[in-house]
């Protein structure tokens, strides 16, 4: 009582309201009484206004007791109170909560936050609240993409559904389809497992690397036909036969929450363009020609596809001389079909002409005198085609665009208040006249071509002469959003980082470019142009040397043929595939190539040394990362690094989650770490550089400061994402105790969230070095090394039996 009246006398002494919350919170958790609860936001939120930048960490947990509030709603009352005295600035990182809050029960509440942001800093919010309107929208408004056949929703959804045109949204469906033709063939694959995410997430759609980029399969259960994608974090479609009754209400409610989440975001809207009637305008008139203007090629997307589709020939457990599976014949039916549309013939006439005769008599099942009896003629003749398209693509297409030709929208506009993308990540209070506003848009646009897919890089020149790149994607799936929220959990875990000795002396921060949404299926990425993926190395030694890149893969799955015919025991298949990787390492892919590569790119002594520790530190940090998240998939053509710099963007960086929303990983190596990257930071570079950088990003962020505000940043990341999961799952299914996002059982839904960050804490705390007095020292004989988790680790990502159970395209030799 004393401490409490002290606070009350001297007001203004953040570190004294942070020390009475948290001890009020611990009190509610001791007694489950909600009066301390409401004294704990309140001194959070009173030690945040009069605070220091330690204090703002507890926006987290404030965000997180609003989201699993009490029915007497004891966190809404206090946050109500002091919402008017937060600086507006300290919620700018929180915008895309914020906006998933709107669904949920707190949504009045965060309705409040958005609306002061709306009036003070509209271009943080207008990018992430106009793409959230248009899947609302989408969601709210059932008829247009054909969930399900009930009118009573449709009549519902289509009076809520009106409002965005009032607004002047431009969805840009239809434009996209007009610029970028009705093939659609960059669109989803078919895949049979729809609940599975991340590790073998879809080809890259969502990626840095853009629409079917990789080959790899997509989550759900999609066909390429489906040119109008679902917006991101949305119920995954199913006829209305397949769902049952509790499905059906299940729906309802989904479809009330979209609706009243699309009334109040569209009234966000109206806020701000009353505010700030020009900037929309302008900001309108940008993103439509963005998203509309620089969609790829029929050509582009069709080598896509049949990348894609080559991928996935390899990754399917058949043998290369067993028929051709029924699935990959209905997505080739499905990829044949929306490719040679009736739309792209009428559209695209020169494509047509060239291409659909040759490709549907070399892969369409239907030409059944002509189509592959075997996988591995299937696997041939996607080469074939792969070869085909890609000597097309870069032959007839020019390598760089022109702006004035592309748009002229975009080359005369003369904007006034815009300013260029991304100035509000910092965390730092930001005026909003002392931001860079955008000049003009640069004359020529490059085509950046990696693996398989095409991409146009835009130049944002800001008024002070600065210039920023972003490559523009599109087909993007939901896994989108995941990661836009990985890279916000990497900008908060860089701010312990910088406060923690070790990290902050080893100079330890992740890399986080920008992301922009324009459509819920396009957004901006930031580029660099010196930015090469790990398999572009490979590729190149192998044209170089006159090889065939795909080699090892085909000899590998050969090898493997008797295994996958059950010809052996399984105690023997492990040792089959470690001869085969053994034979691939010794003959065909050396442990050199990389180093050689940079040794030819970077010629100075200097610059070497300084590459190869910064790559070394972003390399353990990104292999940090997908241990502590159980992040899998790291194929060699995700790893984007700058060839000057050393730095690192994976892309499709995001979990995958079971049929019980808990983290799913089967992978037998924790990171990727293979042979080629231990040659090039040799023996002392691993243990010296890798580890005590794994070890130091361990210790800072469950360091006793930190540990509590990790948990409660990983809690609204692991909120965000199983909220996602849950509406994208087939409510169709019976795959676990709930069914969709709207009919989660709060009490379940808060034992998902919370379970899965006991998980991520557990395994950082099992490797962080941990302090011990002198006693227990000497307790433990022999001594161990305090690095010996992170060593075991890179001792398992190193294993040769380990690396030969991988996927072949997952490149384990190399």
């Amino acid at each position: 009582m004393a401490y409490s009246n002290a606070i009350s006398l001297f007001k203004n002494l953040p570190k004294g309201w942070i020390s009475w919350g948290n001890y009020c919170d611990m009190a509610y958790r001791e007694t489950q009484e909600e009066i301390w609860l409401e004294y704990a936001v309140s001194c959070f939120l009173q030690g945040i206004k009069f605070g220091v930048s330690n204090s703002r960490n507890h926006l987290a947990r404030v965000l997180y007791l609003l989201s699993f509030d009490t029915p007497s709603e004891s966190v809404g009352r206090a946050f109500d109170k002091y919402l008017d005295q937060i600086p507006h600035w300290v919620w700018l990182s929180w915008i895309p909560q914020l906006l998933l809050s709107l669904q949920r029960t707190e949504a009045p509440h965060c309705k409040l936050v958005l609306l002061k942001i709306a009036t003070v800093f509209p271009q943080a919010l207008y990018y992430w609240l106009r793409t959230y309107l248009l899947e609302r929208r989408d969601v709210a408004n059932k008829s247009e993409i054909g969930r399900l056949a009930m009118a009573q929703q449709r009549m519902q959804q289509n009076a809520s559904g009106t409002g965005a045109g009032s607004l002047g949204l431009t969805d840009g469906n239809a434009r996209v389809q007009s610029h970028g033709g009705g093939g659609g063939g960059g669109g989803a694959l078919a895949t049979d497992n729809p609940v599975h995410q991340g590790t073998q997430s879809g080809g890259g759609i969502g990626s840095h690397d853009g629409g079917n980029t990789h080959g790899h399969e997509p989550e759900r259960s999609t066909t390429v036909e489906n040119s109008v994608h679902v917006g991101n974090d949305q119920p995954s479609q199913q006829s209305s036969s397949m769902i049952s009754e509790s499905g059906q209400n299940a729906v309802r409610r989904n479809v009330a929450s979209a609706a009243s989440a699309f009334e109040a975001a569209k009234e966000i809207m109206e806020a701000l363009r009353s505010k700030h009637s020009n900037l929309a305008c302008e900001l309108e008139i940008l993103l439509t020609e963005i998203g509309s203007r620089f969609v790829t090629l029929p050509e582009e997307r069709l080598l896509a596809v049949v990348n894609a589709l080559l991928h996935r020939c390899y990754k399917y457990p058949t043998a290369t001389t067993g028929e051709v599976p029924q699935s990959l014949k209905k997505e080739l039916s499905g990829v044949c079909r929306a490719c040679f549309s009736v739309d792209a013939v009428n559209k695209h006439v020169d494509f047509v002409r060239d291409y659909k005769q040759d490709f549907e008599r070399d892969l369409d099942p239907e030409s059944i005198a002509t189509f592959p009896a075997t996988l591995a003629e299937l696997t041939a003749r996607l080469k074939h085609w792969k070869n085909v398209l890609q000597s097309n693509v870069e032959d007839r297409f020019p390598t760089v665009l022109k702006l004035e030709e592309e748009s002229r929208v975009l080359r005369d506009i003369h904007v006034v208040d815009v300013e260029v993308p991304g100035q509000y990540f910092c965390d730092q209070e930001i005026a909003p006249d002392h931001t860079v506003k955008l000049d003009r848009v640069g004359a020529d646009i490059p085509i950046v071509r990696r693996h398989g897919s095409s991409f146009r890089r835009l130049t944002l020149i800001g008024s002070d002469g600065s210039q920023r790149h972003f490559i523009v994607q599109t087909s993007l799936t939901p896994n989108a959003r995941s990661d836009e929220r990985i890279l916000q959990l990497f900008r908060v875990m860089n701010q312990m980082f910088d406060k923690h000795k070790e990290s902050r002396r080893r100079h330890i921060c992740i890399h986080t470019p920008i992301i922009i949404p324009v459509w819920s299926q396009v957004r901006m990425v930031e580029d660099d142009l010196m930015y090469s993926t790990f398999l572009e190395v490979y590729e190149n030694h192998c044209a170089r040397n006159d090889r065939e890149a795909d080699f090892p893969i085909t000899y590998f799955k050969e090898q493997l043929n008797q295994a996958i015919s059950g010809q052996i025991s399984p105690e023997a298949v492990v040792d089959l595939r470690l001869q085969a990787y053994n034979e691939i390492t010794k003959n065909y892919v050396s442990d050199g190539i990389f180093s050689q590569y940079m040794y030819k790119t970077l010629l100075s002594g200097n610059h070497m040394w300084a590459f190869k520790k910064q790559f070394a530190i972003q390399l353990a940090l990104s292999s940090f990362m997908s241990f502590m998240l159980q992040i899998g998939g790291r194929s060699p053509n995700k790893i984007l690094f700058a060839k000057n710099t050393g730095k690192i963007f994976q892309t499709d960086f995001h979990p995958a989650y079971d049929a019980n929303g808990m983290i799913e990983f089967n992978e037998p190596v924790p990171f990727r770490l293979t042979r080629n990257m231990q040659a090039f930071f040799s023996h002392f570079g691993v243990e010296g550089l890798i580890v005590s950088a794994m070890c130091a990003a361990a210790q800072a962020v469950v360091s006793p400061k930190q540990s509590q505000h990790l948990w409660h940043q990983l809690a609204m990341f692991f909120r965000d994402e199983l909220l996602s999961w849950s509406w994208r799952r087939p409510l169709g299914l019976n795959l676990g105790p709930a069914t969709s996002g709207s009919s989660m059982n709060p009490a379940d839904f808060k034992h998902k969230v919370t379970t899965n960050v006991d998980h991520v804490i557990s395994r950082i705390t099992k490797i962080a070095p941990q302090s011990l007095s002198e006693e227990e020292e000497n307790a433990v004989d022999p001594p161990q090394s305090v690095q010996r988790g992170v060593t075991e680790l890179v001792e398992a990502a190193l294993t040769p039996r380990n690396l030969c159970m991988m996927d072949p395209t997952w490149h384990p030799w190399f």
